[in-house]
């Protein structure tokens, strides 16, 4: 069977060097031994992996299909052989972790610092994406482990609560903008009625952000409508909104603390209303996970623990 894995290393230094001569000298075999090799795995696989020019050669539609097979099951082999080497002290390998770009604010410098310190031999993969996609490349084997804002069933994943976020309400800055606020004031939040909140020009994200998805819910439950007058669905945009004086929004906490800390932006809490949202790592309940992937995801449970009294805003006081 032409299948190797040899192959398969074959193929992925093909395309990605673009010609079969550059992947022969990086791979030291010869010229005429590669072309045999990727014309046995097209035979049997019946079909062509190849566009080939004398420019060089480009992955067909199924070439494409296949590449992203070969480099995953590449990428786990690679991981079960460090996972069985490696000394549980001393994790190693590569290690993919998916979360939200409020998330990454808290996440990435403790994170890799810490790695960097401790494990010399983890290389950390940070991706930044909507939440919604983050499921889906934990499944596909893209990311390792994965932050999500919701635990809907899935038969191939297995969900940790770790925290529920603070909402709070992001607006224009004060009279006082560009004063630097205490750390003190930022904690002990001002807080605003909910008929008040309901009166604000909102941007809020489009459903069906998972944001927007659990606002939606507050609604429902309190019987109040949101004066949402625009969409937008990143988090910097709405921050930019409210800098800007255009309208107000709703968002973690920590994802506009730093923004708040300048005088950017003010926050508020909403009383009466412990506005929350759930945040789960998420990993594969299919796929083993390695020792340096594990320590991860132990290590962003810690983070999150010790920022959160930190971070969390005491009670509101209202006005």
């Amino acid at each position: 069977m032409s299948m190797s894995i040899r192959a398969m290393q074959c193929f992925v230094a093909v395309v990605s060097t673009g010609s079969i001569s550059r992947a022969a000298e990086t791979l030291h075999v010869a010229q005429p031994a590669l072309s045999l090799l990727i014309r046995n795995l097209e035979e049997d696989l019946g079909v062509v992996l190849l566009h080939r020019s004398s420019r060089g050669v480009t992955p067909t539609a199924a070439g494409a299909r296949m590449l992203a097979h070969a480099r995953e099951i590449l990428g786990r082999i690679d991981a079960a052989r460090a996972d069985v080497r490696e000394d549980a002290n001393a994790p190693r390998g590569a290690v993919s972790l998916a979360m939200s770009m409020s998330m990454a604010k808290l996440l990435t410098v403790p994170l890799l610092r810490f790695s960097l310190e401790h494990w010399p031999g983890v290389y950390l993969k940070i991706i930044e994406s909507s939440t919604g996609y983050i499921p889906g490349f934990v499944s596909s084997g893209h990311a390792d482990l994965g932050l999500t804002f919701s635990d809907d069933a899935s038969a191939d994943l297995r969900f940790q609560h770790l925290i529920d976020e603070e909402l709070v309400v992001v607006s224009p800055p004060s009279s006082m903008r560009g004063k630097r606020p205490r750390s003190a004031e930022l904690r002990a939040l001002p807080a605003m009625s909910l008929d008040a909140l309901a009166a604000l020009p909102l941007v809020l994200p489009g459903n069906p952000h998972s944001l927007r998805r659990l606002l939606d819910q507050y609604q429902q439950r309190e019987r109040v409508e949101f004066r949402v007058i625009a969409e937008a669905n990143a988090i910097p945009q709405l921050i930019e909104l409210a800098k800007a004086g255009v309208a107000h929004t709703i968002l973690s906490y920590e994802a506009a603390r730093q923004e708040a800390e300048r005088g950017d932006v003010a926050l508020r809490r909403i009383a009466g209303l412990h506005m929350t949202r759930p945040v789960f790592l998420c990993r594969s309940d299919v796929l083993p996970l390695s020792m340096a992937a594990a320590a991860v995801a132990d290590r962003v449970g810690r983070i999150i623990a010790d920022c959160r009294p930190a971070a969390a805003p005491a009670r509101p006081r209202v006005r």
